[in-house]
């Protein structure tokens, strides 16, 4: 999200601009300790605080490994049980919640979000045209992130900061956190303070695609809405304990706030911490361990044998929708893509990746080698220009591991 805004040049404050246990694999130890050299020569480059990675298949963990370190003073190391937030892959949640929602008989794809909303939502354009839920999953809905009215959304978590703490010119102070109703009324309704007409496309409902943060995070309201149980609550009931995701959450207070990660500017510079009133679209705390739980089940249920949703809601999930953009085809499943490279490297994959202040993360499995990659980094990709072939290393050497694990 953050890459929509201007950054500004900061100063000395402000800178602008399968189970729980699952079962580890045996593999070649060579295999291993070489990719643990590699992934160190790609740390030792110097722009990354820290990161950590998970390699997983639907029949447990592969690889998992941490580098660097999880605050400013380099005494607390980043590993693979460290937690932060993950930026859009957040959104992976949605689709699953989306559908087991629609197994337990709460709400339909085909539905127009307004059968379950509180208030009104329309396109000013095409008012008779209306939005249904499948369009905010496919990001089709015809919302527009608008600068000025997602921003809104990165609150500070405090107001004063240190000398070695920056800010985003887009942060919010702390008092302005808001539910995500109140946001999403006030953000998308024609009497919402946040209202702006273009915050919808000239185009219908449903003929587009154009991704969009806000929409996401309505589809999550949807839910809460259809289901009558809170967001956070649904996916920690029908996600994480079923995964036995223990050390994930969407607030301080779900995880162990002692493993968690400060976000970077750079080395010598944090980022304040803030949290996200749209919390459904980039906001969930996680490591890449708990969340090698996660894509493994994603690999399982893309194969039959899924426990979270049945097999047709799996199916569902993973359906391709082909949308043409800029004379290009892409090819997306329920707040998931279809890709053929990412970061340099051709291979099919199916997953998300995102980014926001201070973090990087990569979630891909590729449906043929039923293998499936994550990278978390706590470094922003904006202010030091070595980070972004770093993060290309390291997804280099994973591909590499990948295939010779295949092999």
């Amino acid at each position: 999200m953050k890459n929509t805004f201007f950054l500004l040049l900061f100063s000395t404050f402000i800178i602008s601009c399968s189970q729980k246990t699952l079962t580890t694999m045996t593999t070649d130890n060579n295999i291993n300790d070489s990719l643990t050299k590699k992934l160190k020569l790609a740390y030792d480059k110097g722009a990354i605080m820290g990161f950590s990675v998970s390699v997983v298949n639907q029949k447990g963990l592969i690889y998992d490994k941490g580098f660097g370190f999880t605050d400013i003073e380099q005494k607390k190391e980043y590993t693979s049980s460290t937690t932060q937030n993950i930026a859009s892959i957040s959104k992976t949640l949605i689709g699953i919640s989306l559908l087991k929602a629609q197994e337990l008989g709460k709400l339909n794809l085909n539905d127009p979000i307004n059968k379950y909303l509180p208030f009104k939502i329309v396109n000013p354009t095409y008012p008779e045209t209306p939005i249904l839920i499948k369009h905010l999953a496919y990001h089709t809905s015809s919302i527009i992130d608008l600068d000025e009215v997602y921003a809104k959304s990165y609150v500070l978590t405090k107001n004063k900061h240190a000398e070695n703490e920056g800010i985003y010119d887009y942060f919010n102070k702390s008092e302005t956190n808001i539910s995500l109703l109140s946001f999403i009324q006030n953000s998308l309704t024609q009497d919402g303070k946040l209202y702006r007409k273009d915050s919808f496309s000239n185009t219908k409902p449903g003929e587009i695609r154009e991704y969009s943060n806000i929409a996401a995070a309505l589809c999550a309201l949807v839910i809460e809405s259809a289901t009558g149980q809170d967001y956070r609550s649904f996916t920690k009931n029908y996600i994480l304990k079923p995964l036995q995701m223990n050390s994930s959450g969407w607030t301080a207070i779900e995880i162990d706030s002692t493993k968690r990660s400060r976000l970077f500017a750079n080395k010598k510079k944090m980022i304040a911490e803030y949290s996200l009133i749209t919390y459904a679209d980039g906001g969930f705390l996680t490591s890449s361990s708990d969340l090698g739980l996660f894509l493994s089940e994603l690999i399982k249920g893309y194969n039959g044998k899924g426990k979270l949703l049945n097999n047709e809601s799996y199916q569902k999930l993973f359906e391709k929708q082909s949308f043409s953009n800029n004379e290009k085809t892409e090819t997306y499943g329920i707040f998931n893509e279809y890709r053929d490279d990412f970061l340099n490297v051709k291979n099919n994959m199916i997953g998300h990746n995102g980014s926001d202040p201070g973090v990087f993360t990569a979630m891909y499995f590729n449906p043929k080698t039923e293998i499936g990659k994550i990278v978390i980094v706590n470094t922003d990709t904006d202010f030091t220009e070595n980070v972004w072939p770093e993060i290309e290393d390291i997804w280099k050497y994973l591909s590499n591991y990948e295939n010779s694990t295949n092999k």
